[in-house]
């Protein structure tokens, strides 16, 4: 990675910015994602590359997410409903809903996801997201949100559900 000097506190390149190990291991059932997160002070966005069989537990986090795929398909899972996205959606996860995602496939997923306020409280995020505010703004207002990992959620029931052939 080559960096190049950004014109202004509130550009970075893509390319500058470090990947992360957004979801740790033990939240896995499969696979691995990694992460290109920038942030403000109301927003944060990443670009997420979920490998094949990527399959995370559900989990909640107290910011709205949009998120657009890039490439491949995924299931995506919300509450008890689910759905399957592919390249060229967008779909939303509303804001403390239980959700997870698994790449069937055997290519990665590659989404761009907004959150708001921005998703950077889990561990070691902070570490390599960049943040794009400026010298005069105030990082007080600042909120800093974190994943949560509900242990009630009958995962697979609502897979098998949601993922049943239909006659």
């Amino acid at each position: 990675m080559s960096e190049r000097k950004a014109a202004s506190p509130l550009h970075v390149a893509l390319a500058d910015i470090p990947e992360t190990c957004l979801v740790p291991a033990k939240y896995l059932a499969g696979g691995s994602i990694g992460a290109q997160i920038a942030y403000g002070l109301e927003s944060s966005m990443m670009v997420a590359v979920r490998e094949p069989q990527y399959h995370s537990r559900p989990h909640t986090h107290d910011a709205e997410q949009l998120n657009y795929v890039l490439e491949g398909e995924l299931y995506v899972f919300v509450e008890d409903q689910g759905f399957l996205a592919r390249e060229g959606d967008i779909f939303r996860i509303p804001r403390n809903a239980v959700h997870w995602s698994w790449v069937q496939g055997t290519t990665p997923c590659v989404l761009l996801e907004t959150h708001t306020p921005p998703l950077i409280g889990d561990a070691n995020v902070l570490e390599t997201a960049r943040a794009l505010i400026a010298s005069g703004e105030s990082r007080g207002a600042l909120v800093a949100v974190p994943s949560a990992w509900p242990t009630d959620v009958d995962q697979g029931a609502v897979e098998a559900r949601v993922m049943a052939p239909v006659d």
